[in-house]
């Protein structure tokens, strides 16, 4: 623990101590706490403070920032224990404005209560005589929040481009959802989990492993993610489900070719509208599934009940979603085809996947298919894995992502394409959330969720940033802030309202 002890200061306030180093002022710890406060602007909206110490300077900073969220450090669960016991620093402990933190739950604090869109930039600082005397405590806390701000800026950067593209997808997809009469608990409880589940990715290893499952095709129940979809049409593979996540009107691409009413296709709520309707237009089955998207969420519980399957996307990729939604089938043997993650000889992808019809169709003397392929190759910094073998820092964070959701689910990897689950329990492995959706009316729920915004916005009182109303908005807002300088928006207008407005418009026109 890093305290020692505890003095009094001479206007009877409780000073915690290290040895003889004391964390406020001995005369006046009020008073020096509003000068701390003073030297930080009007519009700041969130704080990481190192040191929680007697806590007068985070009370000055909450009345100089009333709607300011405030997550203060320490090096340990011990030394929160140990400052408790001083009445200011218990006071805060029940305020929902204050997270008190040791670092080891620093970087899932920041990532639970900061959001950017709401926040603006996030201000780190420290009590002077804490960093200086638990310098070793300080440097391991900056680096946690230096790494999480990497994480919450990549995450907010792809808000920014697809927030508008997943809000209108979700919207239209609900409403698709309703006109779906199929029961998904039966379609799922006829998926053979005896088998083992093909995961089928498109990396360019397929051209040469597609052979195996075509050899020992009756051995497995095929999962295509919707970019290797058409390859293996083409290989005359018919898969028995496929995965759809992208909400990019390209994705529609990927189902171009007639559909078959034997397999089975999963679309989340974010993926591709017209790429979802089109599917279920030729008769083929579809249902939906929830991943993290706030609006998702909320849509699918807002009966109290879920009425999509849960599947999860990790940092967004399509293959974890196959792999998730196997595992929510109840499969207990994983094998993976075309999941690289990096590229083979030149090679971004296998053969025959939408970006071979696209680049062709487009395809002139001077910019050729290899032309567009070398284009997306070399989009980023490569990485040398070996010989013709390449990776980027974005492939490395999605296999890690793949490897951390697979542990997660306590599957142990058996070779190297295949994984099992440990410890898998006999018989009907077929998970019970499955059997437990209620039916999903999106008149009544658009209806719901219009008066809900209305009477949320309707309010003088202050702004919940937890309330999930709120978090339904927070990817479109993302977007909003992103083209507000290019587009047409009252630039005014706070991206929250201009989001709020924007979701009532999705709710009446689809």
């Amino acid at each position: 623990m890093n305290y020692t002890n505890i003095i009094e200061s001479k206007t009877g306030l409780q000073i915690p101590c290290h040895n003889t180093v004391s964390f406020h002022s001995k005369y006046n710890p009020e008073k020096e706490a509003e000068t701390f406060a003073a030297q930080f602007s009007q519009t700041s909206r969130f704080f990481v403070i190192l040191g929680i110490c007697g806590a007068y300077h985070l009370l000055a900073l909450k009345k100089k920032f009333p709607a300011a969220k405030i997550i203060a450090v320490e090096e340990s669960r011990e030394d929160i224990d140990f400052l408790s016991h001083i009445p200011q620093v218990e006071s805060l402990e029940k305020n929902k404005d204050f997270v008190l933190t040791d670092c080891a739950g620093l970087q899932a604090a920041l990532l639970r209560t900061y959001k950017p869109q709401l926040h603006g930039n996030l201000i780190i600082s420290s009590i002077r005589q804490w960093e200086n005397t638990f310098n070793e405590s300080a440097k391991k806390a900056r680096d946690i929040i230096a790494a999480t701000i990497k994480l919450i800026s990549a995450d907010y950067s792809v808000q920014s481009h697809f927030g508008k593209i997943w809000q209108k997808n979700i919207f239209g997809n609900l409403a698709l959802s309703s006109r779906i009469k199929q029961n998904v608990a039966e379609m799922l409880h006829e998926v053979p989990t005896e088998k083992t589940a093909a995961i089928i990715a498109a990396g360019p290893t397929l051209d040469e492993t597609s052979s195996v499952l075509k050899d020992k095709r009756t051995e497995f129940f095929v999962i295509a993610t919707d970019t290797a979809y058409t390859s293996l049409c083409a290989r005359s593979i018919q898969p028995d489900a496929v995965v759809s996540v992208d909400g990019q009107m390209i994705s529609h691409a990927h189902f171009f070719n007639d559909t078959s009413k034997n397999t089975l296709f999963v679309f989340d709520l974010c993926a591709n509208h017209s790429a979802a309707k089109k599917v279920l237009k030729s008769g083929a089955r579809l249902i939906f599934s929830q991943s993290k998207h706030p609006l998702a969420q909320y849509a699918s519980q807002y009966t109290g009940k879920n009425s999509f399957i849960p599947i999860e996307t990790g940092s967004g990729t399509v293959t974890i979603a196959a792999a998730s939604f196997a595992i929510l089938c109840g499969f207990t043997k994983l094998r993976f085809f075309g999941a690289d993650f990096s590229y083979l000889n030149g090679k971004s992808y296998t053969k025959n996947t939408y970006l071979d019809t696209v680049y062709r169709e487009h395809e002139t003397r001077i910019h050729t298919t290899e032309t567009s392929f070398d284009r997306l190759l070399f989009r980023t910094e490569l990485i040398r894995l070996a010989q013709n073998h390449y990776t980027t820092e974005v492939l490395e964070s999605y296999r890690s992502s793949l490897a951390d959701f697979l542990s997660a689910h306590s599957f142990a990897q058996k070779s190297a394409d295949t994984f099992c689950a440990q410890n898998a329990p006999a018989g009907d492995t077929k998970t019970k959330e499955t059997t437990l959706l209620a039916p999903f009316d999106f008149k009544d729920f658009s209806s719901y969720y219009a008066t809900q915004l209305k009477n949320f916005f309707s309010k003088n009182s202050q702004q919940d940033d937890d309330d999930p109303l709120v978090l339904t908005l927070l990817p479109l807002c993302a977007w909003i802030e992103n083209h507000k300088k290019s587009s047409k928006f009252n630039y005014t207008d706070s991206s929250l309202l201009i989001a709020y407005q924007q979701s009532l418009r999705y709710t009446e026109i689809i």
